[in-house]
């Protein structure tokens, strides 16, 4: 199997699942929602240990759900931007290829066994990316519009009860709406942004000096260094603000029949990973593939180990499978890194 063939199988095949006699079995024994909850806490695919919270409120959205033969929602937020520091910038790359090919397999069992709608949703946080990273409009737009063409391609191939929709912050909130609310919560969350223990906020604040795009929505370049300082510490604040001050989205978003997946894991999301190799968010990452033992793995690169893979040797395989600029080609490297998950 050659890349083009490799790549064409997971977006034609990816969501496709046979039931196996084990499968079969389960559902003459457990409910529908005893096999999803299982199927959807699966270690194949679930990163961390199951926190007791998050066990509870996804037993819960199931009960709301497939226990009342309704269709299940499950939500995967997201930021509506593409790291600028990266090639591929504004628009997807492989890395969301893969992540959606990976959260399509993930669901898969429970397409097959389930005839109801089995809708993804990926929640994208697009007006705080102003705000956040100063990025334009235009620029967060550019993404959106990327990302809709690319699961629109995946959509082509989809079981027919399962579909693929983005749902963005600003489908709830007018612009003049959510900043003010967002300002709001921003004082708010100062406070609590102070009383985190200092490697807490290194943590934010190294987010933040990666994602500021100094030149912009606005010209922030020639900033003093205090001043850039200042910016990156109200960008931390940001992220904290977005956690819980924009309560009419987080309400729709942690609606109690909605099954909440992340990269990583928390007392509320499932945590399951960017893809089977990587846990680096999509949105800040880059897509390539490894080629071993005659096999190719999918690997999401984070900016640090981007620039590290970039100096390494690859070949660029031309590729013509979506009708986005950054799928013309795909870097294949000869060997699996050994970078830590």
């Amino acid at each position: 199997m050659n890349v083009k063939q490799y790549l064409e199988n997971q977006l034609k095949n990816c969501s496709r699942y046979n039931l196996i006699p084990n499968d079969e079995k389960l559902l003459k024994k457990e409910k529908i929602q005893k096999y999803a909850f299982k199927k959807l806490t699966s270690k194949k695919f679930r990163r961390w240990k199951l926190d007791p919270e998050c066990e509870k409120r996804t037993k819960k959205a199931l009960r709301l759900s497939v226990g009342k033969n309704k269709p299940l929602v499950v939500v995967y937020p997201v930021g509506a931007y593409k790291l600028w520091r990266l090639p591929s910038f504004p628009e997807v790359d492989w890395s969301e290829f893969f992540n959606i090919a990976y959260i399509l397999k993930y669901l898969a069992p429970v397409v097959a066994a389930y005839k109801k709608d089995v809708v993804l949703y990926y929640y994208m946080h697009s007006l705080l990316m102003e705000a956040h990273d100063n990025l334009t409009t235009k620029e967060v737009n550019q993404y959106i519009k990327s990302f809709q063409v690319l699961a629109d391609s995946f959509s082509k191939y989809l079981p027919k009860n399962l579909k693929i929709k983005i749902w963005k912050d600003a489908d709830i909130y007018t612009r003049k709406e959510y900043f003010a609310t967002l300002e709001k919560a921003y004082k708010n969350a100062k406070k609590e942004y102070e009383a985190f223990p200092e490697e807490k906020k290194q943590d934010y604040f190294r987010m933040s000096e990666l994602n500021i795009k100094w030149k912009g929505r606005n010209d922030w370049t020639k900033l003093s260094q205090k001043e850039k300082k200042e910016k990156m510490i109200r960008s931390a604040i940001y992220e904290t603000s977005a956690g819980y001050g924009l309560t009419k989205a987080i309400n729709k978003v942690k609606a109690d029949n909605h099954v909440l997946v992340f990269t990583k894991t928390s007392p509320q999301f499932i945590g399951i990973g960017s893809c089977k190799t990587s846990i680096v968010k999509h949105w800040v990452g880059f897509g390539i593939l490894e080629k071993e033992g005659g096999k190719f793995y999918e690997r999401i690169l984070s900016p640090s180990q981007f620039e590290k893979a970039k100096k390494q040797k690859h070949l660029k395989a031309k590729i013509d499978l979506i009708p986005l600029k950054n799928f013309k080609e795909i870097w294949v490297y000869p060997q699996k890194f050994n970078f830590v998950l």
